[in-house]
């Protein structure tokens, strides 16, 4: 794994952080996968980066009143890229808080996202075969 792989995860992270969901598409393959996990997403399933997985990832984020993506640290964990994030949001119906600890597995190649795992953060370390 390369510094560059980690960077390209880290410029994702940072346009979520800022709460651009649509930002750095430039960053996926045009054939990349994201796994939505059933373990923190509602709308779990497997979608191709474009419109589909830009909809169900805003769909998702539009269900909160106030929703913030916020980086811990980001791992390089040999052939990936691991991301620990922290979601925190109020939830729009329920008025429900949220503080949640989750985690990405990246894979990146030339460059580019090729497969995006979001899932709660001990699934997370252990794909990439680590531990908390």
């Amino acid at each position: 794994m390369s510094q560059e792989n980690v960077e390209v995860v880290r410029r994702l992270m940072d346009h979520w952080e800022r709460g651009d969901w649509r930002g750095g598409r430039e960053l996926f393959a045009n054939d990349c996968e994201i796994v939505f996990s059933t373990s923190w997403f509602p709308d779990a399933g497997t979608y191709k980066v474009g419109w589909e997985a830009v909809r169900a990832w805003t769909d998702f984020t539009d269900a909160w009143e106030e929703f913030e993506v916020g980086v811990d640290q980001i791992v390089d964990a040999g052939e990936y890229v691991v991301a620990l994030v922290r979601n925190r949001g109020r939830g729009r119906a329920s008025g429900a808080d949220v503080d949640a600890e989750v985690g990405g597995v990246f894979t990146v190649r030339d460059g580019k996202i090729v497969r995006a795992d979001l899932t709660d953060r001990q699934r997370a370390l252990e794909a990439a075969g680590l531990r908390e």
